[in-house]
């Protein structure tokens, strides 16, 4: 009897939200995207907190996404090898590889578990 209630609390907290399991990836003009962050923002914040996942190698894996209308915001950057002076000292310039149009996130409507919930983003 011991054993069956330590058990119990064992493994991740199930959300107190309904909420689905969304994977998928993440590619700029049909290359996987190498690193980057993946959020999903429930369109009324107080019903559920936002979901952030790291995108490694083009592929993402978000356990809890709020079910209903979310905006997915990627993020995605790149060293281009020069090196940026700021002020007395020189740091690597970066470049946001996440097109414009994508910056203030993708409309979504989450309705439960989706496998294949691919961003296939186009630069142009």
């Amino acid at each position: 009897m011991f054993l069956v209630a330590l058990l119990g609390g064992c493994g991740p907290a199930k959300p107190t939200y309904p909420s689905a399991r969304l994977e998928g990836t993440v590619t700029l003009d049909g290359k996987p995207i190498a690193q980057g962050s993946l959020q999903f923002l429930p369109q009324d914040p107080n019903q559920a907190p936002i979901t952030a996942v790291p995108i490694v190698d083009g592929r993402y894996v978000a356990e809890a996404v709020p079910r209903g209308k979310v905006r997915a915001l990627l993020t995605a950057t790149k060293e281009t090898g020069k090196m940026v002076k700021e002020y007395s000292s020189s740091r690597p310039q970066v470049v946001n590889l996440i097109p414009e149009k994508y910056r203030a996130g993708i409309a979504l409507d989450v309705t439960g578990d989706n496998l294949n919930q691919d961003f296939p983003l186009k630069s142009h």
